[in-house]
């Protein structure tokens, strides 16, 4: 997931505004009204949207939901053959934005507090070497269909939205139990709630140690 992550949102960022400006005709006060409209909703979705969002349907859901929108994104952008799409586009993919923080809770919940430098360490790799391989591998679409071949000019974004739906695939194949601190922290209570003795009224989860239960 962070492979696929990486992979199109570098080559999304660093190919789309030459590609703009070569077919599409933006010019400066395009590309400024742009960037405002990315910054502007990208603050909005990683300070309002995200915690709430992620509190109500779950990380697994969260990425599923971003995945989808990068799909439907560059799908837009290889389609789209005015600059108002481009701005409808470029408006919700700051919701793609939710899957890299998202797939980073995932792996830090699922290891010990040692080891956390560890995976956070190999997250940030793998998503250097997707920022390099996904530039390269959609550039080499684009050289193979700007005259006419695959689905047109915009083929490589298209190449881009297929990659978002396997990874969406991917998203939906983790496992709910692993995947959702919402449920960890249900079932975490639950055994915290089945260890309190209600006749002395003494907390036993207080004093859980891994899976042995010292009094």
């Amino acid at each position: 997931l962070a492979f696929f992550s990486g992979c199109i949102s570098a080559a999304d960022h660093t190919l789309f505004l030459y590609y703009m400006e070569e077919n599409l005709s933006f010019n400066d006060n395009d590309i400024a009204k742009l960037f405002l409209i990315i910054g502007v909703m990208g603050i909005l979705v990683q300070t309002i949207l995200l915690k709430p969002l992620n509190s109500f349907i779950g990380e697994r859901r969260v990425i599923i939901f971003a995945f989808s929108v990068g799909a439907l994104v560059n799908y837009l952008y290889g389609t789209a053959e005015d600059k108002r799409t481009i701005f409808i586009a470029s408006t919700i993919n700051s919701m793609t934005g939710m899957s890299f923080p998202t797939i980073s809770a995932i792996k830090a919940n699922n290891v010990a507090e040692l080891e956390q430098g560890r995976i956070q360490g190999a997250l940030y790799s793998l998503s250097a070497l997707a920022s390099a391989l996904g530039p390269m591998m959609l550039r080499y679409v684009y050289q193979q269909t700007k005259n006419g071949g695959g689905f047109g000019r915009g083929s490589m974004f298209i190449f881009g939205a297929g990659l978002y739906l396997i990874a969406t695939i991917c998203a939906w194949l983790l496992p709910e139990e692993q995947a959702n601190s919402n449920l960890k922290r249900l079932d975490d209570s639950k055994k915290r709630s089945s260890l309190v003795n209600f006749d002395t009224g003494i907390d036993y989860g207080a004093i859980v140690d891994d899976d042995e239960v010292k009094v």
